[in-house]
């Protein structure tokens, strides 16, 4: 009986990796992997509600002054990261619009930048078109794939921690208020001394979707076989479209660190809600303001991105996504009664076309 007992539990353990599922429908089942536009329309249906409620569509275009849109779209990074402590940000140089490959690296020459670099869109979102680069060859290769946007190089922060510090803060306040962290785990694969690294990523639910583009970056290595327990970082960039996991760790959240985040935003007045990226060495040094970069800030577009911490519910996501919006709308109103106007909704429709319409490098 104990046999046959052990041969059953041994047929179900088979019958159930059979029914395993693909990481194409583990994409689809988590919420987290979920599309843009599919994730937010009942957002959609909240904004228009908000717009009524302000009788001005853009209305969100009016909560930070120090930003084209308040951040919304076709803001520039560089114009405002530029205005903090350069201790406190990467060597970053701009590359205009329209730059001939030949002229962006002339660029790279002249700067104190060094390889590895970064190479990002000057009005990128999520994410996109963000590379680490390794060589002059591959630099001219991302140069030419611009399409005439601008872009930002940077200078590689091998700090090995990174977090999204969303904040936001009254108009007439001291203090900023902290309404989101999320920490992050960079795509990182383990051998099991059976599978390719190449069978490793298709079988990864996080990054399956790249596997062409990553056969292309990992050619020479796409067929080997990953030891026991070996560790194989496949992306260095903290971006979840780019396969890094989000954490919620908003239980990290102190006085001390609001105390840090209002120094940062005193730095940048007319920002009263965005979330600072951030690389540094370890919390604690975070903390005391030592051993950290701001890589990035982002305005109204950014999200209260601990959501996708893939053990959050999707209900809870919707609840944290209206507080936000509530926030927007409110700092709008504030600021509106203080003499701040929204941007027309036809100029701002013109610049949602071109953003709209450019293809990301």
């Amino acid at each position: 009986m104990a046999e046959r007992a052990q041969s059953i539990t041994s047929q179900s353990r088979s019958s159930l990796g059979a029914l395993s599922l693909s990481p194409v429908w583990k994409r689809w089942l988590n919420y987290e992997f979920w599309p843009f536009y599919l994730l937010y329309i009942p957002a959609y249906f909240y904004w228009f509600f908000l717009a009524l409620k302000a009788r001005h569509p853009t209305y969100f275009t009016a909560v930070n002054p120090l930003m084209n849109n308040s951040g919304a779209l076709e803001s520039s990074k560089h114009h405002y990261l530029k205005k903090l402590p350069h201790a406190w940000i990467p060597t970053t140089v701009r590359i205009p619009e329209k730059t001939p490959a030949d002229v962006g690296l002339r660029l790279f020459e002249q700067s104190n930048i060094h390889f590895p670099l970064v190479l990002k869109p000057d009005c990128g979102e999520r994410g996109k078109g963000v590379y680490v680069i390794a060589s002059k060859n591959e630099f001219v290769e991302k140069i030419n794939r611009l399409n005439g946007n601008a872009a930002l190089m940077q200078s590689y922060c091998d700090y090995p921690n990174e977090a999204g510090i969303l904040f936001y803060r009254f108009p007439k306040a001291q203090k900023c208020h902290i309404s989101s962290i999320t920490t992050k785990a960079f795509c990182t694969l383990r051998g099991n001394g059976r599978d390719t690294l190449g069978e490793l990523i298709s079988q990864n639910e996080r990054i399956y979707h790249r596997r062409k583009m990553l056969k292309t970056k990992f050619d020479d290595q796409w067929n080997r076989v990953l030891e026991e327990g070996e560790s194989f970082l496949v992306e260095p960039v903290g971006s979840h479209n780019l396969g890094t996991k989000f954490m919620d760790s908003c239980h990290l959240n102190t006085p001390r660190l609001e105390d840090l985040i209002t120094h940062w935003a005193n730095q940048l007045p007319g920002l009263h809600y965005g979330r600072f990226d951030i690389k540094f060495k370890n919390w604690e040094s975070l903390l005391e303001g030592k051993d950290f970069k701001i890589i990035e800030i982002n305005g109204v577009n950014a999200e209260p991105t601990h959501i996708y911490d893939p053990k959050y519910k999707l209900v809870k996501a919707y609840q944290d996504i209206f507080f936000h919006m509530d926030i927007i709308y409110e700092l709008s109103k504030q600021n509106r009664a203080l003499g701040y106007r929204p941007k027309p909704l036809f100029p701002f429709l013109t610049e949602l076309i071109k953003t709209a319409t450019q293809t990301a490098v």
